[in-house]
């Protein structure tokens, strides 16, 4: 894992890019980008995340989706997996190019759009939730970068500071995200059409609000976005992208 001084590249995962000269003054951007990918692949190779051993807990489950929790410095990580019914490239197209449609989907979210890109892996986005349980709207502007490894492709996000591209709106507060990561991997019984999705999230929310409170509806929460996804990609994306299929 490589971030050069003299001229910004990231060298991770197997892929090195190269900020542009017209994009040096996202510098910062790109480096959160870099970092936070790094960390998203150490949480996915850490021996205990693919069979949630301690010091991951069962946190809520439906038929459909688990959900885990760990704690740790940064606060609680909350780990979710399902499958979903389209391909991990075709979800990853779906997470990657279409943020803006997002909210037509999944009610947890009021908006969410890219900003900018700025490599062919690395872009920024902002986002704003809607009212979820006792969570009031909280807003996003995280660096987010992309990349696909032995057929996994994966987005890692953190917050930035961009305050005056993107001043905070007085309708949310604005939360800050330690990570964002998500997983689409192929279905072994059947990779051509169908994904293995882990989703990971730790989040500062910011705000008056008891982070025991906080905790005990992240995971829900967690759940309900996910469920929001699986529902959109099974029932919608899927017949769109496999007319012939069931």
């Amino acid at each position: 894992y490589i971030i050069s001084a003299m001229v910004k590249t990231i060298s991770i995962g197997g892929l090195e890019e190269k900020l542009g000269d017209d994009m040096a003054q996202y510098e910062d951007v790109f480096t959160a980008a870099g970092d936070v990918m790094k960390h998203g692949l150490d949480i996915l190779n850490d021996p205990s995340f693919e069979e949630k051993k301690a010091p991951w807990k069962l946190d809520c489950s439906s038929d459909e989706i688990t959900v885990h929790y760990m704690d740790n410095a940064s606060g609680r990580y909350f780990a979710g997996r399902c499958k979903m019914k389209v391909s991990a490239k075709d979800m990853n197209d779906e997470f990657w190019n279409h943020l803006d449609r997002n909210h037509e989907f999944n009610d947890n979210i009021r908006q969410a759009r890219r900003v900018k890109k700025l490599t062919a892996n690395t872009d920024y986005f902002h986002y704003t939730s809607n009212d979820v349980f006792i969570i009031k709207s909280r807003e996003v502007v995280a660096a987010r970068a992309l990349r696909e490894i032995n057929g996994s492709f994966i987005l890692a996000c953190r917050s930035v500071a961009l305050p005056k591209e993107i001043p905070e709106s007085k309708a949310s507060v604005r939360a800050h995200l330690h990570v964002s990561l998500s997983r689409t991997r192929p279905d072994p019984e059947d990779p051509a059409h169908s994904c293995i999705y882990d989703y990971v999230i730790c989040t500062d929310l910011k705000g008056m609000m008891f982070r025991s409170a906080v905790n005990q509806v992240l995971g829900r929460a967690t759940l309900k976005d996910i469920e929001n996804i699986r529902q959109h990609a099974n029932n919608v994306l899927r017949p769109k992208l496999y007319p012939g299929l069931q």
